[in-house]
């Protein structure tokens, strides 16, 4: 059951009961040096108010395939996800909203091949698939556009000690927006493919058995709507993982990089985040309390001077969550959520909003 106090995630502040329930599978399957997982689920939400609106069923699966030679050798991790999302789409794509509410469908593929060539040096090659698409059949709104991105890169290693290796890397993408030839007849200063390039160094792996880090910092370059503007700027990846002890450990993500607009015809956005959570397990392991904080900045970019200062915006959202799950039994246990979010924009306060949702659940599992 969750209470939401803004459904559509906008200064409307309309509120609602939700109820859901969610079953899953969940498979592994493991060998000497190789793992297989997948996962295959479906979701059902009803709300007290809006159902009509808003209701909605969606279903989903993934997988994961990871071989890994531990020494000097080959390690590689092949993965594959595809959703359906039914009625529960707001712009951001943070939370669910009847202002808009198209179906979409997502499929994400993506693989990496490492070879360690010897103890310390080390390279690695990146590819990756994304696809995103509308169901834009409601006649009520104008379309939302869907895209494609295709992206390649490499990553050379040096490990300068045993725990800390000195990386450098270099990526490419190429975005291309699901755009109806009649736009064309109002915006002729671009077509609908993009490309992103970036370059970063820093350091990564372990810096002792229980920390673990990635931290990475550069420039990156997108050439939008065909190249009729290029927008540049410092780009940068984190993540890391402290295990202090058994029972407490911290949490850091970030990174940027560019995406076409979902809203507008040759727009392109910048997108900035960073997360960081803390959990604490106790009462002999059964209660695991956990809080999280994080920050997102879209920064809008441009291809065309047709757009006016409505519609050419920066935004800035913030998300703050604690969690407490206790385990009942060897099949049940359950949750308390409370999250909070905020969300603003730099020119016009129609965008602006706050949300705060409660959760309580039980999860069954055998």
């Amino acid at each position: 059951y969750t209470y939401d106090s803004n459904v559509d995630a906008d200064s409307s502040n309309e509120d609602d009961s939700i109820f859901a329930v969610n079953p899953a599978v969940d498979f592994e399957w493991r060998g000497a040096k190789w793992m297989l997982v997948g996962n295959v689920w479906y979701r059902h939400r009803y709300f007290c108010e809006f159902n009509d609106q808003m209701g909605e069923n969606s279903y989903g699966e993934s997988l994961q395939f990871r071989y890994a030679s531990y020494a000097k050798g080959w390690s590689l991790m092949l993965s594959q996800r595809y959703a359906f999302i039914n009625q529960s789409d707001d712009l951001d794509s943070m939370g669910g909203g009847r202002g808009i509410w198209r179906d979409r469908q997502t499929l994400d593929l993506a693989g990496v091949l490492e070879r360690r060539f010897t103890e310390r040096w080390h390279m690695d090659i990146q590819g990756q698939y994304s696809w995103l698409d509308y169901d834009n059949d409601t006649g009520r709104y104008a379309p939302l556009i869907g895209w494609s991105q295709y992206s390649a890169g490499a990553q050379f290693g040096y490990a300068a000690s045993k725990w800390t290796d000195l990386l450098v890397a270099a990526g490419y993408s190429r975005y291309d927006q699901d755009i109806k030839s009649s736009d064309f007849a109002t915006y002729r200063n671009y077509n609908e493919n993009s490309d992103s390039y970036s370059i970063q160094a820093g350091i990564g792996t372990r810096a002792t058995e229980r920390i673990s880090y990635r931290l990475l910092t550069g420039a990156s370059w997108f050439d939008y709507g065909g190249g009729s503007s290029t927008d540049c700027g410092w780009t940068y990846s984190l993540s890391g993982n402290w295990r202090i002890h058994r029972q407490v450990q911290l949490s850091v993500l970030g990174s940027s990089y560019y995406e076409p607009s979902d809203q507008y015809v040759g727009q392109a956005r910048k997108v900035y985040n960073l997360s960081a959570g803390v959990s604490y397990l106790t009462l002999g392991d059964r209660l695991k309390l956990s809080g999280n904080v994080a920050w997102r900045y879209d920064e809008t970019c441009y291809s065309d001077e047709v757009y006016t200062s409505r519609e050419n915006y920066d935004r800035t959202h913030i998300s703050a969550r604690i969690a407490a799950d206790y385990l009942l039994n060897r099949w049940t246990s359950v949750f308390v959520h409370l999250i909070w979010d905020d969300e603003s924009c730099d020119t016009n306060s129609y965008y602006d909003y706050n949300r705060v949702r409660g959760v309580l659940g039980i999860r069954l599992h055998y």
